[in-house]
């Protein structure tokens, strides 16, 4: 594993990490709170990165980096290969087997219909607007069932946003806004709805004790099932390009 680095005034911060054939890129960043040094693949970006305390030097963390070599190839190798976006291609939708089509004379944006997606607009354009698509399909989907689970146990989203996100697949703020990745749409059903409860549930529960987890399984009974199903392949939802 060999790394490069910038050659202006900080040319002691590499750049790009060479791991195995792939030349990735390499963000290394400092955090005023962080007790040790992190490393972590970013599926999202397909980057490495690195997180220094506040006063650790860079030597450090490229030497932490050095003896963790092993293990990002071994993460690289199991990452299932992209996907590409194009005409013709079939991609799971909440679980259902969806093909995408173009059709540059179509009156709207975008349309689901009998487990296809056809989006209009120019050929060069059909990656960026089946993305924009499943995007506002995730959000409402996500939108509509928060609300729906939130009722029930008489609380309140105030805010729903819908990201890429890198680390988790949602999160629950202090002040009741919610935050889901948009890639939870290429998961199975049950998934989505297990880990829209589970932010649900910090609503009423900002922790993941006792009371916690009994009132996720009252708002997604056999939840258990739907969280292993994340754990074991949750990095398949990063195949698809965006």
């Amino acid at each position: 594993m060999s790394v490069g680095s910038h050659s202006d005034e900080c040319s002691d911060i590499p750049e790009w990490l060479q791991v195995g054939e792939e030349v990735l890129p390499l963000v290394i960043r400092r955090h005023r709170r962080a007790k040790r040094i992190c490393l972590r693949y970013d599926p999202t970006g397909h980057a490495v990165s690195l997180t220094l305390p506040r006063h650790a030097r860079v030597s450090e963390g490229l030497h932490f980096l050095n003896q963790k070599s092993e293990w990002l190839i071994t993460t690289l190798t199991e990452m299932p290969c992209k996907k590409q976006i194009k005409p013709g291609v079939v991609i799971p939708l909440f679980g259902a087997r969806v093909r995408i089509k173009h059709d540059e004379t179509l009156r709207c944006a975008w349309q689901l219909k009998d487990d296809v997606l056809t989006v209009s607009g120019k050929r060069e354009h059909f990656e960026r607007r089946v993305m924009d698509a499943i995007r506002k399909m995730a959000k409402k989907h996500i939108s509509d069932l928060a609300a729906y689970q939130s009722r029930r146990i008489g609380r309140i989203v105030r805010r729903i946003s819908v990201r890429d996100t890198r680390s988790r697949w949602g999160s629950c703020s202090s002040t009741g806004n919610l935050s889901f990745s948009w890639r939870l749409i290429f998961a199975p059903y049950e998934v989505f709805e297990y880990v829209v409860a589970h932010e649900v549930s910090h609503l009423r529960h900002m922790h993941h004790g006792e009371r916690f987890w009994q009132l996720c399984e009252f708002l997604c009974p056999g939840h258990e099932v739907a969280k292993e199903w994340l754990r074991v392949h949750g990095k398949e939802l990063y195949r698809f390009n965006a």
